[in-house]
Parts: C-alpha cells; sequence; structure tokens
C-alpha cells in the first residue's frame, strides 16, 4: 500500500509494492505541481521522470508511463507485462479519485505540507476597504502571524510568502505558483470572517478634518466679522443668503477656504487631496455643496463653504464674536 509520510518527520517521498511485491513504485513532490515518479523491478530501473500531477487523471500523461514500463518488462520471464500494466492503470486511476485534502497531503513538497499543517484554523478574515488574512503558523521551531491583502490573495502570492516566511522565521524557501494555488485553498476553505469594518479610508480622513475644523474654527454671528480671522466661520441661522444648495431656511456654517486648507494639511493630507475630500464631504451630507465666492463687505471676493453645523458640532451657542475657538464635541 502506499506509504504515508509523517509531515513531522522529514520524509517525502512514497512507496508502493504491485505485482505481488515485483514492481516498486516510487513517487514524490517536487513543487509547482511536479512529480517524480519510478517504477522499478528487481533493482531495475523500468520508468523514472518527473511528470506534472495530472498525470493520474490524464489518459495521455498516464499512456506514456504505462507504456514504457510494459515495453521494459516484455520479455522477461516468469512476468505478465499486460497484467502489470493493469495493475499499474488501476493504480492511477484510484490515486485520481484520492479525496482532495488527502490528495494534498500526497502531491505536496513536505516544505508545503508544514505550512498547511503549521497553519492554526480557522484562519482569519477581517473585512473592510481593504480587506485581510491574518494566519497564525508555526513554522521551523517559530509561531508569528502572516498578514495578507485582498490583492496578494487573489494573485499569484508565492513570492509574497516566501518574503514573509524569510521574515517571520529566517527560512529560504521555493514555492511555486501551484503550490501557492493548494496553500490559500486550503486556507480558504478553513477561514472564517471575523469582523467586518464598515469606515473606509476616506471616511476616517474626512472625519479628521472635521474634526480639526469643529475643535478650532471661531464661530461669529455676523458675516462681517469672518474679516477679522482665517478661522472665523459665519453661522447662518436660517440660509439667508438663499444657497439654492441647501434647504431653505437650513442653518449652514461658511467655512473660509484657506482654514480648509489649513486643517486639512494639519491632518496629514496633501492639498491635492481637497477635491476629493470636498466630494466626499458632499455625499456625505456634511456640507451642502462646493466652494463658492462671495464678496462680502471686509474685503473682495472670498472663498467659502456651506457646512452642516451638526457635521462640525456648532450649536447657536457657541455663535459670537469671541476670539476663542469652538470646543463643541465633533464625533472623530
Amino acid at each position: 500500500m502506499v506509504g504515508v509520510s509523517d509531515p513531522a518527520e522529514n520524509v517525502e517521498a512514497f512507496t508502493e509494492e504491485l505485482a505481488d511485491g515485483y514492481v516498486t513504485l516510487e513517487y514524490e513532490p517536487i513543487g509547482g505541481g511536479q512529480m517524480r515518479i519510478a517504477a522499478y523491478a528487481n533493482g531495475d530501473v523500468l520508468e523514472s521522470g518527473e511528470y506534472s500531477t495530472k498525470i493520474f487523471g490524464s489518459a495521455t500523461l498516464r499512456g506514456q508511463f504505462l507504456n514504457s514500463v510494459e515495453s521494459s518488462i516484455e520479455g522477461r520471464s516468469g512476468v505478465d507485462a499486460g497484467e502489470i500494466r493493469n495493475e499499474l492503470k488501476e493504480w492511477f486511476a484510484a490515486m485520481n479519485e484520492v479525496d482532495r485534502e488527502e490528495q494534498a497531503d500526497k502531491f505536496l513538497p513536505g516544505e508545503i505540507q508544514r505550512i498547511i499543517d503549521g497553519t492554526q484554523y480557522p484562519v482569519e478574515i477581517h473585512g473592510g476597504e481593504t480587506t485581510t488574512w491574518k494566519v497564525e503558523l508555526t513554522y521551523a521551531g517559530r509561531t508569528g502571524e502572516l498578514e495578507f491583502e485582498a490583492s496578494e490573495m487573489v494573485g499569484n502570492g508565492a513570492g509574497t510568502l516566501q518574503e514573509k516566511i524569510a521574515n517571520q522565521f529566517f527560512e529560504l524557501i521555493e514555492i511555486e505558483k501551484e503550490d501557492w494555488e493548494a496553500i490559500r485553498e486550503r486556507w480558504h476553505e478553513n477561514s472564517e470572517v471575523v469582523n467586518v469594518v464598515e469606515e473606509t479610508a476616506s471616511d476616517a480622513i474626512a472625519d479628521r478634518v472635521l474634526s480639526k475644523l469643529g475643535n478650532t474654527l471661531k464661530p461669529v454671528g455676523d458675516r462681517e466679522d469672518m474679516g477679522n480671522d482665517v478661522a472665523a466661520a459665519w453661522y447662518d441661522p436660517e440660509n439667508t443668503t438663499v444657497y439654492d444648495d441647501a434647504p431653505e431656511d437650513a442653518p449652514i456654517v461658511w467655512v473660509q477656504d484657506d482654514f480648509l486648507v489649513d486643517q486639512l494639511e494639519a491632518a496629514g493630507k496633501k492639498l491635492e487631496y481637497k477635491g476629493q475630500l470636498i466630494k466626499n464631504l458632499i455625499d456625505r451630507g456634511d456640507i451642502h455643496g462646493s466652494r463658492v465666492r462671495r464678496k462680502w463687505a471686509w474685503d473682495s471676493y472670498t472663498k467659502v463653504y456651506p457646512f452642516e453645523p451638526d457635521a462640525l458640532g456648532v450649536t447657536p451657542d457657541d455663535v459670537g464674536g469671541r476670539d476663542d475657538p469652538n470646543h463643541s464635541e465633533v464625533s472623530a
């Protein structure tokens, strides 16, 4: 019968005896979807070569091996080459029907099998704008956590896995594309979604900018007071400017463009991101529309944005002509 190696031992070759022990088969996974298969009789090599693991289901590949073995046996006394061919054919058919998980054990190199066996299941999936797979792995006497983003999981992650193993376990190994697919399949079959984060990176940035705006702007009750400080923001309680993109009589906090840029940069984003930020804020309902240019008495045209007061944590009680910044709490 087929000899199944213990992954804890560094044994990767399997053997089986056929024809009452006259023929010995040896097969050894060598990675990349390849297997070394050899047939011996009384110490003589009947056939030996490297084959795709598809040989077990491919009549053409299987036929090449069987023809070679039969040709090598023909003419030997006391041996029926045809019967041995049929027995080998049945062995190939049985191998082709092996359960998928058991097949992975037999058809993968020892190093790859040790990665599969050393994984702590289930593999954790953390959903979000960038979904990640977290794999706890014991390998080469050490235990560590490997993290893969979705782009690494759906692509050919063989090189990525090699690099992560080198970083975590200080081992340099070769992983072929087919080996990576076998590992990924086992991880996927034994995975679990543990959490899903709904907030996107753009939402996080928008919240950060709103928090900085809300905590540092100076709400004023008279738009003329905006000329005294770039941080001054006019609280218009009833849309007296008749801004079309805001509901009639809706309160608006008019924030100066220069001050918005200051807080965007304070949040760690460059000016080039402002257009994306404004689009996100409009989509979320934090501002009523895009920037407008208004000419109010203190100066020439000023660029301002019509914010929803709740987005900035501004209430009528915060409004005044004072120099102190607004300290209303804003959800971050």
